[in-house]
């Protein structure tokens, strides 16, 4: 019942940011930390960010806000390409530098502050928009 209950609250979650055209005042409230892709739930909640690593943070993994239900995987360890940074503020409210940029089909381009989502004006990259 509990998995039935907690997919629903998945399928409502994305269904409302379809409604909002991908631009939901979506909120990411907290970080998991799991050791490997073996600790990861069967469908991962759409309001938190998922770090891969126990001592070596190396992935970060979260559902797509655009609610279209594509995964987000962001690289936090390879210095060979773009690697991502995930931070926490005192309110356990997860940041992602630099912004995430999702380039299939629908392009996501957005910034994670502070557990919040900024969208980037659509089919162009954007300068980080001002606080």
């Amino acid at each position: 019942m509990k998995r039935v209950l907690a997919n629903a609250r998945i399928g409502v979650i994305r269904a409302y940011r379809r409604a909002r055209n991908g631009h939901a005042k979506s909120r990411i409230i907290r970080v998991i930390i799991v050791g490997d892709r073996s600790g990861l739930p069967e469908r991962l909640d759409p309001r938190c960010v998922y770090v891969l690593g126990a001592t070596t943070h190396k992935w970060a993994l979260l559902d797509c806000p655009c609610g279209r239900g594509h995964t987000i995987e962001l690289n936090l360890a390879n210095p060979a390409r773009t690697r991502w940074k995930v931070t926490i503020n005192n309110a356990g409210q997860p940041s992602v530098h630099p912004s995430i940029d999702y380039r299939g089909q629908p392009r996501c381009h957005y910034w994670l502050r502070d557990g919040r989502i900024r969208w980037a004006p659509n089919g162009r990259s954007a300068a980080e928009p001002q606080r």
